[in-house]
């Protein structure tokens, strides 16, 4: 139904919000740590530490040379983002999203909602690139960065093979293999956490499941005996089911935290994806030490400096239009790269 904004009666009484907000649990997890740089490339120094003991040498003799420990220095080229955009210029005398029907503001007041209304999104839009950085980082460490006039690079951050498995055969989590004993989640689930302890030194303490992956879980017996709940201030005690974008809390198990994670995103084809592929199980903790790191602004309105955010605006005058850019080069690092593993379980 057409309305007239003149004479008709209607009241607008609500506006409905978009609620497919970005998500950041994997980088509020694991990727806790921001930096900038003020270089088109950034660097993390890693800690080559090995398990080496000390050698046995006779009292009578000369000392043994032992190598002083390594370290490396791992560089890093951050992706670019430009989000370019040119708002209807009619925005100014038509009713903005929410305003009461026949219209309330001012143009002045209209042109200031809809600069905010698209800032805020182009930064959704980053934050939500960047939990996707950060979800590739933990299922292989690696993701891959290609768009217009920029080379096709893959960021390869040479995690451990034995830290991305995929069962196969009797070992896969279904309802068959699991009441058989050929698949045992609860002892995957030790023997995983043991390769990572090993591979990094430091044991995950976080398990995250996508939801196929969660029910799997439930299916072990030797989990079905334990204790399962979630604790809400002092003294109440939560059971039951709960479904979030990003990740629902599911309480404890041993000494793991458990989580159960759903986000997606549209991928390059215009496609729904979700941000961790069905029948995953991420293992890590914050001794992953993942960095959010930002190079350089190559724009000199910005003195080429260090932004995670850097927004800019002008108008053209003839026909009047304003444009809205916003840049900003990040790269999401998994700095200990062996202290996360992912496995696909079905």
């Amino acid at each position: 139904m057409a309305i007239d904004p003149l004479f008709d009666t209607n009241v607008l009484v609500h506006v409905v919000r978009n609620l497919k907000l970005p998500s950041q649990f994997l980088l509020d997890t694991f990727f806790p740590n921001t930096v900038e740089f003020e270089t088109e490339y950034v660097s993390i120094d890693v800690d080559v530490g090995l398990r080496r003991m000390a050698p046995f040498v006779s009292p009578l003799v000369e000392g043994k040379p032992v190598e002083s420990r390594k370290y490396q220095t791992n560089s890093f080229r951050p992706a670019y983002i430009k989000d370019l955009r040119t708002p209807d210029f009619r925005r100014p005398v038509l009713r903005a999203m929410g305003e009461r029907i026949a219209g309330s503001l001012t143009p002045a007041e209209r042109i200031q909602l809809n600069l905010a209304f698209e800032m805020e999104d182009q930064v959704q839009m980053v934050q939500r690139r960047l939990e996707w950085m950060a979800a590739q980082s933990m299922l292989t460490a690696s993701y891959q960065i290609s768009g217009d006039g920029f080379e096709n690079v893959t960021l390869n951050f040479n995690r451990d093979a034995a830290l991305t498995v995929t069962l196969t055969s009797g070992a896969v989590w279904s309802a068959a293999n699991i009441a058989a004993g050929t698949a045992q989640p609860s002892q995957n689930i030790e023997t995983w956490a043991q390769t990572v302890l090993q591979k990094s030194g430091r044991a995950p303490d976080k398990l995250v499941f996508t939801t196929g992956a969660y029910n799997l879980f439930l299916l072990d017996p030797r989990v079905q005996q334990s204790v399962w709940y979630l604790r809400s201030g002092d003294s109440q005690v939560q059971f039951g089911g709960g479904v979030a974008t990003g990740a629902v809390a599911k309480g404890r198990w041993g000494s793991y935290d458990l989580f159960v994670y759903n986000d997606w995103y549209i991928d390059v084809n215009g496609v729904e994806q979700p941000m961790v592929p069905g029948n995953t199980v991420l293992l890590g903790s914050p001794s992953l030490e993942g960095v959010r790191a930002y190079g350089s602004i190559m724009d000199e309105d910005f003195a080429y400096g260090a932004l995670a955010y850097a927004p800019k605006s002008w108008i053209e005058p003839n026909p009047s239009r304003r444009h809205l850019l916003m840049q900003s080069a990040p790269v999401v690092i998994p700095s200990r790269v062996n202290a996360a593993m992912a496995v696909t379980v079905a």
